[in-house]
């Protein structure tokens, strides 16, 4: 490998220890080599928190001159909770300065680069781009829009059945799809089930097929108010939970830790709160893997950025069946389709906004 992309992949590597902590914010890592070691680094820890690049910088313990500063995103070149970081970058004699990426925010896009290079600096960018951008799949889309992007997931029988032979749930699809799903889990903010799903699967609903120290926050639709708290999800204090219930029993519920309750009149106007207001919950991603209510409900909302379906092998005759929405009438386009061992993903995109 090119030593530049040794370099960047530790400042990537480096940015992935604060996955769930930068809330809005996307991942940032940064290193400081000089006479090809490593010598500084840092990352953004969240909102408030100083930039990567600053940490690095305020962490060296020898001169910076003639080193090479990497980071994994074009450093602001904007006031916000902290001040610019390109101001500080170019009081620094640094050698070269190498960018994995430009940020998506049209505020900065492209405008620290120039600065850098109008005041002398040699300066790279681009490398290892595809697994930067690959750190913050959702955040171009949150700064264009600034609304939450909402995933459904279903694995379903051939004949679409949401189980076996009318039974509860159960894995039938190969162990690579629900490594694959453990992955999709991990790129996103928060995973939504429905309470059904919650007392009778009673699931854990982390990544740890990936094999990283990361859990989702959760939100739970509950509208009936019959969600029992001594499932798995519900007692694990380290995780923050969204609880969705309606408001004719805002009366009965106790507060709990780590919960926070949204009391909602009709169930339709749930979709909506999550699409255009959780970004205030510092939630831009959310994997839906509800039952067939929920899975029909987000459909009908017409608020989905994207659906995914994983097909098994088998043929369930009875229980619940989902009907998939006609790409072409609802606006999804068929954006990946192919076999996992046995089974069939197909992934598709909301062409609408």
């Amino acid at each position: 490998m090119k030593k530049d992309e040794i370099y960047m992949k530790a400042a990537v590597k480096n940015a992935m220890k604060a996955k769930g902590m930068t809330g809005v914010n996307p991942l940032v890592g940064c290193v400081i080599v000089k006479n090809n070691r490593i010598i500084s680094e840092g990352r953004h820890e969240g909102p408030g928190f100083a930039h990567a690049e600053i940490i690095a910088i305020n962490s060296a313990f020898e001169s910076l001159k003639d080193s090479t500063i990497y980071i994994t995103l074009e450093p602001c070149n904007t006031w916000g909770k902290t001040p610019p970081c390109v101001e500080t970058i170019e009081q620094i004699p640094f050698k070269r300065i190498v960018i994995g990426a430009e940020d998506p925010n049209p505020l900065v896009s492209g405008k620290s680069i120039k600065r850098l290079e109008k005041k002398g600096y040699d300066v790279t960018v681009g490398v290892l781009e595809d697994e930067v951008n690959a750190m913050n799949p959702y955040f171009k889309d949150y700064i264009s829009r600034k609304k939450t992007y909402i995933i459904i997931k279903a694995a379903l029988t051939l004949d679409g059945y949401l189980n076996v032979n009318g039974g509860e749930s159960k894995y039938f699809t190969c162990e690579e799809s629900r490594t694959l799903v453990h992955e999709e889990r991990f790129k996103t903010d928060a995973i939504l089930v429905g309470s059904n799903t919650v007392n009778t699967d009673n699931p854990i609903l982390d990544c740890r097929l990936t094999k990283k120290r990361y859990s989702p926050s959760l939100i739970i639709l509950d509208f009936s108010n019959k969600l029992d708290y001594s499932k798995n999800i519900i007692s694990d204090s380290k995780r923050k939970k969204y609880i969705f219930v309606s408001e004719k029993f805002k009366n009965h519920i106790k507060s709990e830790k780590n919960i926070k309750y949204f009391f909602v009149k009709r169930k339709e106007s749930v979709w909506k709160i999550l699409k255009n207001e959780f970004y205030r919950e510092n939630i831009i991603s959310i994997y839906v893997e509800g039952g067939a209510d929920v899975f029909s409900g987000a459909i009908k909302s017409g608020l989905i950025d994207e659906m995914q379906v994983f097909y098994a092998p088998i043929l369930s005759g009875g229980g619940k069946r989902i009907e998939l929405p006609k790409p072409a009438m609802s606006g999804f386009v068929l954006s990946e389709c192919k076999k996992i061992k046995n089974d069939l993903y197909a992934r598709y995109l909301c062409s609408q906004d």
